[in-house]
């Protein structure tokens, strides 16, 4: 008579489930699937993230830019004053605002002016409180042109300062009268105001508005 021992089959039992534990190739290439879009999902989110980091310090860069420009030209179109100059020692001119194409190399428009109010205490610096200043393009760049005094003497070459990059054109427009005006060529005055526009390659037009001090305009023109 066959007997068969039950705890015999328990232990056999037990010794297949044993071998048939672990993954096969399918499920493991299954889990390197899922595990490789979910890296490459994560590495999206990353890299999006980065880049939107990115961008924003750039646009904050560029708008910081774009004020510290800003607030030079309101320094100086705010205290411009009706001073005639001498240019390269010749005779004073009369033209106490220059504004035109191509004035003092400018790729564009360029404006030239005396301001007064730069402090010199006790005249420790070599220039005086008066100084011409002026802007142009060069290179798609929005420069600061100044002199050291307003009369300039032979062979005297005008100090520059990029101070915004991406700027594509400038021009100007004058206030006087009760009318703008697109030149301003009125010897011995200045206009009541003067609106500038800048034309940067990121942010298209950039329009700003000065209305000169009234002692600008009553200022002594021989000083």
């Amino acid at each position: 008579m066959l007997r068969i021992n039950p705890f015999s089959h328990q232990r056999m039992s037990r010794h297949s489930r044993a071998k048939q534990t672990g993954f096969t190739l399918l499920e493991v290439l299954v889990a390197i699937a899922v595990f490789a879009m979910l890296s490459l999902s994560a590495y999206q989110v990353m890299n999006g993230v980065q880049r939107s980091d990115e961008q924003s310090r750039e646009h904050s860069e560029r708008l910081k830019d774009i004020q510290r420009a800003i607030v030079m030209m309101d320094n100086d179109f705010r205290q411009v004053v009706a001073r005639k100059v001498r240019n390269q020692g010749e005779t004073v001119s009369d033209r106490i605002l220059q504004s035109s194409e191509y004035l003092l190399d400018s790729s564009s428009y360029g404006i030239l002016f005396t301001r007064t109010g730069w402090q010199n205490p006790q005249q420790m610096f070599p220039r005086g409180e008066n100084v011409k200043v002026g802007y142009r393009i060069v290179d798609e760049q929005l420069e600061r042109v100044w002199f050291r005094y307003p009369d300039s003497i032979v062979g005297t070459e005008a100090l520059s300062r990029p101070i915004l990059p991406g700027v594509k054109e400038m021009s100007f427009r004058f206030y006087s009268d009760k009318t703008w005006l697109e030149t301003w060529d009125q010897p011995a005055a200045l206009p009541e105001g003067v609106m500038i526009k800048l034309t940067l390659e990121d942010y298209g037009d950039i329009e700003r508005v000065y209305m000169l001090p009234t002692s600008a305009l009553e200022a002594g023109s021989d000083e």
